[in-house]
């Protein structure tokens, strides 16, 4: 007997070192020496029924207990139960007053079902709370000891309204294309720090155990099928002769013409093929040292193949996009490449990026979207994941930071390695990585990055703060290379991913590691990006020169430069003299230097209110001509128009652009201007010539657009002479933000016979605005002629001046949403009128099944004993004050004047109010 039992406890350790002896396992490379994890050996048999739209599965679960607590619960994962009525991503939606629609399956609460359990072969009660199956083991689970599971499911593709990857559509119409991703049972991870992490799947991220999948997925034979792990029978399921067939070689060729329109220098060559139905094909996949299994498959699925350092690179396209993707095998493979060189070795013996109208990460395979050359960074992106996510297994469900903003570090990483983009001071991180914070941190609205990643505020999608986990993080990983230097930060990071890879780090392991490996307390640093939601804003002060005691010939200078921000960071100091000769100096803000050539200066230690300000001296061979704050564009400054100063002036460089009908891309290194001709006419004026000029930096700061005309009388009417007409016109508008959803604004004309002010403040409180502001219309005598309205020249040398409260507030409702807006208004400084008014209008849009409903609700009360008539309403639509806001309507000309003519009446012609 006790040979016996001896036998029966060493057996599961010899098949448990069977499983397990592939290269990188982690009991061989543990991060540290009491670091532990659970094992897990997935054995899963699946049909999929393309009829029925359906999976079959039976699953076998080798689970080792690797921790040192014996387990009576086990917990799994049933993803697709999240998209069913009454599910918890189904009252996310519903407190969200986002409306959901779900598909035949779904109704009938048709996600996953389970139709047998078993532990150690013996049938077990469990229930299900939605996407979470629990269980008591029958036996406490012992520490060292393994347990087997076996379950009989059906998992059931739909279409409903809620976002997710698990999916099936029909690409070209006829065929059918299947994802098959978080389709199975998954056991939930028992973990060192949380014990069993038990989140509800709200349609965001994963986690689970690394071990071994050994996957069968039976598809009808004319599918083309690819999947986690590698393929063990391509021999019978992708013979040589169709394989030859759906090469990707076939669909496109070399274009001999200029004129015919090529992708990569390739056109299409016409060639397609059918995969004949004839039964069925079992694909077996077999993979090690993952966490998840996934799938994907198409009968139209095209195959290009590259490789690199014996890592197969394949691309998947859909026929119909096949001669678009030829060039992406090659690209895979440089990906690959440029991760492995820099970040660490890649760990999986093939990749596969497959054409599947989305953008997700699996093991091995990425789903992606687009054609050549548009999906490179989708691409980029999706396989970087299998670094930070893939082989770093982190728990992202908890913080999402450690893989989605890793790997959006990753992608333009890439992108600039592989098109030789500068590595530095180049504008594709700015868009890539830094604007999507900084448009957010410099209106004080980012987030902390320290959150789960269901709770950034609404938590759907990517709103409510959760793009801060992609743009903050890579953001603060180019801030800590800045910090630490190019060298140091990439073997940090190289430390990083190989102390860690096929474990599962939580974000105090990242800051840990990369301490532990650059030896630079970096708290202050990690603290301020990862806890807080502080700001970086240093800017330039001044510089002094100092007479020269020492007779040496240098000139010396005192440089001053403030914090405004709450955020602490070193700074790199750029300065040229008049010779041309460049200095390159460092302020360090702790007694760490980085190691690039600087000329270091006395350390800056300060926070909070803490040394707002710094002064240092240096010595130059010439005079002082400019000095800039980070010329690398690194430091996450929100505010740079003071960080470049010339002549004792801020000169942070304009980028000219004439305007091509779009808005000039949001930048924080530079200041935009655009400009337009502009041509208009009324009756009075005739033709109008002029020029429209845009000023602004980074969209919301100091916003300036200006507009002259020279108005000719070319065309005017000709009662209309040149002593009536206005010889120039011009129309002035400004907006800055000047705190948290926080404007300052002024719109000034003198247009069409009008000087027109509006001037204010307006501020933003989540879904309200409120808006203070002063506003006057004045009409110069004789202007009267340009009023398309009225002949009523009472109203000349008037103005018309009122002070304004505005309101307003945007909601959502199950089938709809709305606004409602309403203006308060009193008597301005001018004496020409007195009156009071009262205005609210409710606006709502309606969408019940396939129809939509449009309401206006309108009300207006007025009291005075002089009221300007622009203010009253006419019978129907706009009243005048409305329709001088456009410049169609606010002067004679564009319309007929017999089409005109409002108050108590109605015309032919109505602009809607």
């Amino acid at each position: 007997m006790k040979k016996l039992v001896l036998l029966s406890l060493f057996l599961p350790l010899c098949l448990n070192a069977q499983l397990f002896n592939y290269k990188d396992y982690w009991k061989n490379r543990r991060p540290y020496s009491d670091y532990w994890q659970q094992d897990v050996h997935y054995t899963i048999d699946a049909i999929i029924d393309d009829d029925k739209d359906e999976i079959t599965g039976e699953e076998t679960l080798e689970y080792f207990n690797n921790s040192p607590d014996a387990l009576t619960k086990v917990y799994f994962h049933l993803y697709q139960n999240a998209f069913q009525p009454g599910s918890y991503a189904h009252a996310l939606n519903e407190v969200n007053k986002e409306v959901s629609h779900f598909g035949q399956y779904e109704a009938q609460k048709m996600g996953t079902l389970i139709t047998e359990f078993k532990v150690n072969d013996v049938v077990v009660s469990y229930k299900i709370d939605n996407t979470l199956l629990i269980a008591d083991l029958p036996v406490a689970l012992a520490s060292g000891a393994s347990v087997v599971f076996k379950i009989k499911f059906k998992t059931y593709w739909d279409n409903g309204s809620m976002r997710r990857r698990f999916k099936t559509f029909k690409p070209d119409g006829v065929n059918k294309h299947f994802d098959g991703v978080h389709w199975y049972p998954r056991i939930c991870v028992y973990d060192r720090k949380f014990g069993w992490t038990t989140d509800q799947h709200l349609g965001k991220e994963f986690y689970g155990d690394y071990g071994v999948f050994d996957v069968n997925l039976t598809f009808p034979s004319n599918y083309i099928v690819e999947a986690t792990g590698k393929l063990m029978n391509e021999n019978i399921v992708l013979p040589n002769d169709l394989r030859n067939k759906i090469d990707i070689n076939n669909y496109s060729k070399p274009a001999t013409d200029k004129s015919q329109k090529s992708v990569a220098g390739r056109v299409p060559t016409g060639y397609t093929y059918t995969i004949p139905r004839d039964g069925v094909k079992t694909w077996k996949y077999h993979a090690e040292n993952v966490h998840d299994f996934a799938f994907t498959a198409d009968p139209t699925y095209r195959i290009g193949e590259s490789q690199w350092n014996g890592v197969r690179c394949i691309a998947l396209a859909q026929e119909q996009n096949a001669a678009y993707w030829y060039p992406t095998a090659n690209f895979i493979a440089k990906v690959i490449e440029v991760y492995s060189t820099d970040i660490g070795m890649y760990g999986y013996p093939k990749i596969v990026a497959a054409d599947a109208r989305d953008g997700m990460e699996y093991p091995m395979l990425t789903l992606d979207g687009g054609n050549w050359p548009g999906h490179q960074y989708v691409i980029a992106h999706e396989i970087g994941h299998n670094w930070f996510y893939g082989m770093i297994g982190n728990n992202e469900t908890y913080r999402a930071m450690l893989d989605e903003g890793f790997t959006q570090f990753l992608t333009s990483w890439s992108i600039k390695k592989i098109n030789n983009i500068p590595m530095h001071a180049n504008s594709y991180d700015e868009q890539a990585v830094y604007n999507g914070y900084l448009n957010d941190a410099i209106n004080h609205n980012d987030a902390t990055l320290n959150t789960h990643s269901d709770d950034f505020s609404s938590a759907l999608g990517h709103g409510g703060g959760y793009r801060h986990v992609y743009y903050k993080t890579a953001t603060m990983l180019y801030n800590l290379q800045y910090v630490l230097g190019d060298e140091l930060f990439l073997n940090s990071m190289t430390h990083y991913f190989n102390k860690w890879k096929f474990a599962h780090p939580y974000p105090e392991d990242f800051r840990q590691s990369i301490i532990e490996y650059s030896k630079v307390d970096l708290n202050w640093f990690f603290d301020q990006w990862m806890e807080t939601t502080k700001s970086l804003d240093y800017k330039i002060v001044n510089f002094k020169k100092l007479k020269n005691k020492s007779n040496d010939g240098k000139f010396y200078y005192a440089i001053t430069l403030k914090r405004k921000g709450d955020m602490q960071m070193p700074i790199d100091l750029s300065i040229s003299d008049k010779n041309g000769k460049k200095y390159e100096y460092l302020i360090p803000n702790t007694y760490f230097a980085k190691n690039d050539g600087r000329t270091v200066l006395k350390t800056w230690i300060g926070w909070g209110l803490l040394n707002k300000t710094y002064t240092d001296t240096i010595a130059l061979d010439d005079k002082l001509l400019s000095i800039e704050i980070d010329s690398s564009n690194r430091l996450a400054d929100i505010y740079r128009l003071d960080n470049v100063m010339k002549k004792h002036k801020y000169k942070l460089p304009y980028k000219v652009n004439f305007n091509k009908g779009f808005a000039p891309v949001s930048s924080f290194n530079h200041q935009n201007f655009t400009w337009q001709p502009d041509l208009w006419f009324n009756a009075v004026d005739g033709v109008k010539a002029g020029i429209n000029t845009h000023f602004e930096y980074a969209k919301v700061k100091h916003v300036l657009d200006f507009t002259i005309w020279y108005n000719t009388g070319l065309g005017a009417e000709k009662q209309y002479d040149i002593d009536v007409r206005d010889p120039f016109s011009y129309k002035l508008v400004y907006r800055n933000l000047v705190g948290h959803n926080a404007y300052i604004f002024w719109d000034t004309r003198f247009l069409d016979g009008l000087f027109y002010d509006n001037l204010g403040f307006e501020k933003s409180f989540g879904k309200n605005k409120m808006v203070f502001r002063y506003k006057n219309i004045s009409m110069p005598k004789s202007k009267s002629v340009y009023w398309p309205y009225s002949e009523n020249v009472n109203r000349e040398n008037k103005t018309n001046s009122s002070i304004n409260i505005d309101y307003q507030r945007n909601y959502k409702y199950k089938h709809g949403n709305g606004i409602i807006n309403s203006t308060l208004r009193g008597n301005g400084l001018s004496k020409d009128f007195a009156y009071g008014s009262w205005k609210v209008e409710v606006i709502n849009h309606n969408h019940i099944g396939k129809l939509d409903i449009h309401t206006r609700w309108f009300f207006q009360h007025i009291e005075g004993s002089s009221i300007p008539e622009e203010v009253m309403l006419n019978l129907a639509g706009a009243n005048m004050e409305d329709l001088l806001e456009s410049k169609f309507t606010r002067s004679r000309g564009f319309i007929p004047q017999e089409w005109l003519g409002y108050g108590t009446s109605t015309n032919h012609f109505q602009m809607v109010g």
